[in-house]
């Protein structure tokens, strides 16, 4: 009984001091997930909601906390999209789980409102949160201390046998891992994330969206093609400074860069698909004695260079479309022929498939089949009748690049006159018909608004029903616009921008292209 009573003494002490503590401190807030109910693309959504209010809530009173275990109060609530109205609703609760206030704000405009809508929410909450605090209605308990009345449970170790951990068993040529009696358990390989001594890229001024290999030059060093909006630039490995380059109208903008001989010539050339003012104007260039001549522009094609099923790389290109249909008809394999592109082999490519968002491969029995990002960015398998056989749970790609039309006849729907269009990362097949494409996430993706803040890169294979994971990369702490896999070196180039363009800060934007070594 003692006990008891001197461990209540000692509880009601340290809830008095830690009154007193915090009596004058900022009120700590834990911004939880809210949960999304209509529109489009919800785990963005989800993520943008609790983002924004979480910077927005942040102030002189208010805290805004980074985890529910350092908080007095946690908000949680609900985002409601219904056509082009909207409700975004809010409940605050203390370490105690008691509500502490409720509130809401509701209007039309859809998720393009969401920026103003968080701000309104955050200043309401703000306002009440600040007001049941001052007036003593607010149980501003450490969590630390309701937790020590808490059971502890201890988790259990695992019991599976059949389930192998990462590292604890090598596999076979197979790719299967053998544990147990008759158990075959698809496990991820090792990847050596070690940065080669030699083939290192120092930091990079300027933003790049896009790499292509260059070659490679006369004392045996790797080229690399890079471009930004409106310039492309060559560099050397190991070298910061470009080689040459050149730099297009401001009127224009860079969405596509390519390096490959396309007239058979032996030499290769350079593709850079561009667009004008809405329209795709693409040019040529041609690399000789350190120097790019121009030698043809205005070429209505998107261009890309593809290893299809892993193969030899060739040229593919395809046509604007108008309105929602910005790459019309098939696909086609294309050579050059001086200044003239001609169309050679057909590729009819399944839903969601343009030149930009597909690759095919093989599977064990040598039937072709063809991979695409749905324009969610879900990956999705088609047969060789271009039946759909298979669907991603998680979303892969995601790129921050894009281009705009003109839109005026939806300007009194969309609120814009503008239609944006982005351009999803390079999937890219091997030899040994595996799939490597890039993973962004970022810190919020909602509409047209995209900033990502990591990204991986994930090698998948065909096991006959789904894809399945071979190895990936450790997430980057920066936006991941590009990558390459070389085949021969086994070497991945990964472009990453370290920092973005801040031109009210004065705070140039900068780039690094750093080399990982798969073994």
């Amino acid at each position: 009984m003692k006990y008891t009573i001197r461990f209540l003494m000692v509880a009601f002490m340290l809830l008095v001091s830690a009154a007193s503590l915090f009596a004058d401190e900022p009120l700590r807030v834990f911004v939880g997930e809210f949960s999304v109910v209509g529109g489009q693309g919800k785990d963005d959504a989800r993520a943008a909601v609790q983002a924004l209010l979480a910077s927005r809530i942040n102030g002189q009173q208010i805290l805004s906390v980074s985890s529910a275990d350092e908080a007095e109060v946690t908000v949680g609530g609900t985002y409601l999209v219904i056509g082009k109205n909207y409700s975004l609703d809010a409940v605050a609760k203390d370490a105690a789980d008691q509500t502490v206030c409720r509130t809401f704000v509701q209007g039309e405009g859809g998720q393009e409102a969401l920026f103003a809508a968080t701000g309104t929410l955050a200043e309401k909450l703000a306002d009440e949160l600040n007001r049941k605090n001052k007036a003593g209605l607010v149980n501003r308990t450490p969590r630390a201390i309701v937790a020590v009345q808490q059971p502890v449970v201890v988790p259990q170790p695992p019991t599976n046998t059949d389930i192998v951990r990462p590292g604890t068993v090598a596999a076979d040529s197979a790719n299967i891992v053998r544990s147990g009696t008759g158990s075959d358990i698809i496990h991820q390989q090792q990847f050596h994330r070690g940065v080669p001594n030699a083939g290192e890229i120092k930091r990079l001024n300027g933003m790049f969206n896009l790499m292509t290999p260059g070659g490679v030059a006369p004392d045996g060093r790797k080229m690399m093609f890079m471009a930004t909006d409106r310039s492309v630039q060559l560099f050397r490995e190991g070298e910061s400074r470009p080689v040459t380059g050149f730099t297009v109208k401001p009127i224009m903008k860079i969405v596509g860069l390519d390096y490959v001989d396309a007239d058979g010539d032996g030499a290769a050339e350079l593709y850079v698909t561009m667009v004008n003012q809405g329209d795709i104007a693409s040019q040529i260039w041609e690399f000789k004695n350190n120097r790019l001549t121009k030698v043809a522009e205005d070429i209505p094609y998107f261009f890309r260079a593809i290893a299809v099923a892993g193969g030899d790389l060739k040229l593919y290109a395809q046509e604007q479309g108008r309105d929602d249909v910005q790459y019309y008809g098939d696909l086609y394999e294309v050579v050059r022929q001086g200044k003239k592109i001609i169309r050679k082999a057909k590729i009819t490519l399944p839903r969601y498939g343009n030149i930009y968002s597909f690759n095919q491969f093989r599977n064990h029995d040598g039937e072709l089949l063809t991979v695409v990002f749905h324009e969610e960015n879900y990956l999705v398998v088609y047969d060789k009748n271009q039946k759909e056989i298979w669907r991603s749970n998680d979303r892969f790609g995601g790129s921050e690049l894009y281009y705009t039309t003109e839109d005026l006849d939806n300007v009194r729907v969309t609120g814009m006159d503008e239609r944006w269009f982005f351009l999803n990362q390079r999937i890219q097949v091997t030899a040994q018909n595996e799939i490597l494409v890039g993973k962004n996430e970022g810190f919020f993706v909602i509409g047209n608004a995209r900033m990502y803040k990591k990204g991986a890169v994930y090698n998948l294979y065909w096991n006959g029903a789904a894809l399945e994971e071979l190895w990936h990369t450790k997430d980057t702490q920066n936006y991941m616009p590009d990558f390459y896999f070389d085949e021969k070196t086994n070497e991945l180039y990964l472009l990453q921008i370290s920092q973005r363009e801040d031109t009210l800060m004065g705070r140039k934007g900068a780039s690094s292209l750093q080399i990982k070594k798969v073994e």
